[in-house]
């Protein structure tokens, strides 16, 4: 038996320069991913000013991606993505996969390939955002149970990073390394998937960075606020028996209906909503603004 729920998202990102800004450079990962149980609707992405050249492609992961340059003399950027998909949700099946995390002879190998034709070894090595940290292991220790199942493993972390670690988003950016995350014990949804990255590929489980959206519903008897919902991040943990298996640490579930996904990658980095350079002479203030609303 499946469920269908049905979103409507408008993400709205926002510069206003104090100055003159002569040339501009982009990258945008806003482009909903089709999966298994996420059917793409509609979605349009409106740029202003408008564009001098754009084009939209798929990155090396399969992500929608678009690019755009803006050669004109301007004073602020807008870039609105507006999307409605349809999401199917089955039964949740237990995510076990009958291997243990410390079994070397069955243990996914870096030169093993999805059907999509990605090696694993990109989930397994280091990358920006999740260097290899020593410091992992005094966190990984007190669950390394020999014979554990590796996807037990993963939800047994995915729980302690939600209770060991304080949600606060003033204590991190997009520029803190997990070191400091690690010392600190607190961050926000990206800090709590690089940490579980770390953690994974340290003992050799392929994992990955999802960003997407999460449906948050307001307090019994209030309304919900235009623009306060944010962007989401959560990992994807892999295992032979089941394939790609989603763990939300901020939440302590695994994802289903409410989550949304919009690409996967190696880091943050990999899929950041928004990013590029500009030539001129000028600070910056952002404002983004996310809606995500069931209908």
């Amino acid at each position: 038996m499946s469920e269908e729920y049905r979103y409507r998202v408008r993400h709205r990102t926002a510069y206003d320069y104090t100055g003159r800004i002569d040339l501009c450079h982009s990258v945008a990962h806003l482009r909903p991913r089709e999966e298994g149980d996420q059917e793409v609707l509609s979605h349009r992405v409106d740029v202003s000013p408008e564009p001098h050249f754009q084009v939209d492609r798929e990155d090396y992961y399969d992500n929608g991606t678009l690019y755009f340059e803006i050669q004109g003399s301007h004073e602020h950027l807008e870039v609105v993505s507006s999307l409605t998909l349809v999401k199917t949700v089955k039964e949740i099946v237990d995510p076990r996969s009958g291997v243990a995390w410390d079994d070397l002879a069955q243990r996914a190998k870096p030169s093993d390939a999805e059907e999509s034709g990605l090696y694993l070894a990109n989930f397994l090595l280091p990358s920006r955002a999740c260097p290899r940290e020593p410091a992992i292991d005094a966190f990984l220790q007190p669950s390394l149970a020999p014979g554990k199942d590796s996807m037990e493993l993963v939800e047994e972390l995915m729980s302690r990073v939600y209770t060991e670690f304080e949600y606060d988003p003033g204590a991190t950016d997009t520029s803190t390394p997990i070191q400091e995350v690690l010392e600190k014990k607190r961050g926000v949804c990206q800090d709590f998937a690089h940490v579980m990255i770390v953690a994974l590929r340290r003992i050799g489980i392929p994992v990955r960075y999802v960003s997407g959206y999460l449906e948050t519903l307001p307090p019994p008897g209030q309304e919900k606020l235009q623009g306060a919902d944010a962007t989401h991040a959560w990992v994807e943990a892999y295992s032979k028996a089941n394939g790609w298996v989603g763990f939300d640490p901020t939440n302590d579930r695994i994802p289903a209906h409410q989550h949304i996904k919009i690409a996967h990658g190696r880091d943050y980095f990999d899929v950041q909503p928004l990013r590029g350079m500009f030539i001129g002479n000028s600070s910056q203030k952002l404002v983004v603004e996310v809606d995500v609303e069931r209908i």
